[in-house]
């Protein structure tokens, strides 16, 4: 049986890093998987889905609109699905500075010590001498540059680990995350995230005419990635965790 990419990150991390870090991200991919399972079954709940299709609010005779609509709100399992994998997630950083403390032959604080996510140079620098304090030098620079400065950010996209911290950050202290249904015209070729098929069929004097053809996923709601598919999502953030982040620090657990 051929194995999963978290199969496949599993393996890697645990012949280079502490099995904390990787037990957290073996966590993360369990509820990714429970997310998965539990979006394809309420994706494919009825013959039309989850859903129908229906005028949009500014949609005329002349120019007619649609929007696929939920029939019922969509249920608060997918954010407290999606708030749990975050949360394991975004761990990670806390638990890779404090194994970096002990690495480094250091002891780390038992309520300081933690991996800090900072808008500005100055709150960085306020932050470090706290809440890195025993990490090597040469990580504390690599922390450093990942940090979301908005002078690294020209385009005003928001960067991947600002992202990541909203959406914990708000699943943690404010509420369970946002889900809701939304549609894109059907691209060539697969997507990798649950969907269903949908067609707009127009009738006009008593003919019924095909139109477009759309798909209808589970997106964020309300949120930093309001509109954004949920699974597609999830999955690029354990990728840059696992592929991108960690690796810049294996040196340190040689």
């Amino acid at each position: 049986m051929d194995k999963t990419e978290g199969e496949r990150l599993n393996e890697l991390l645990v012949e280079k890093f502490p099995e904390q870090l990787h037990w957290k991200l073996y966590r993360a991919k369990v509820h990714f998987e429970e997310f998965k399972r539990e979006a394809a079954t309420y994706m494919n709940s009825g013959p039309s889905g989850p859903g129908e299709i229906m005028p949009g609010p500014d949609s005329t005779p002349e120019v007619p609109l649609f929007i696929y609509a939920p029939a019922k709100p969509v249920p608060a399992r997918f954010g407290l699905i999606a708030g749990d994998y975050l949360q394991n997630l975004r761990s990670v950083f806390d638990y890779l500075v404090w194994q970096l403390i002990l690495a480094n032959g250091k002891t780390p604080h038992e309520t300081n010590t933690s991996f800090p996510i900072c808008k500005s140079p100055k709150s960085f620098n306020d932050a470090k001498g706290r809440k890195l304090a025993g990490v090597p030098e040469e990580a504390i620079e690599l922390i450093e540059k990942l940090q979301p400065y908005p002078e690294r950010n020209p385009g005003n996209r928001p960067q991947t680990i600002h992202i990541l911290d909203e959406l914990t950050n708000a699943n943690k202290h404010r509420q369970v995350l946002s889900t809701t249904l939304a549609t894109m015209l059907k691209p060539e070729g697969g997507v990798p995230f649950p969907h269903i098929e949908l067609e707009v069929i127009r009738h006009r004097g008593g003919d019924s005419i095909p139109g477009e053809r759309l798909l209808a996923f589970l997106a964020f709601d309300g949120s930093i990635v309001h509109g954004i598919e949920v699974t597609a999502t999830l999955s690029a953030l354990m990728d840059w965790v696992g592929y991108d982040i960690l690796p810049l620090f294996e040196r340190f657990f040689g």
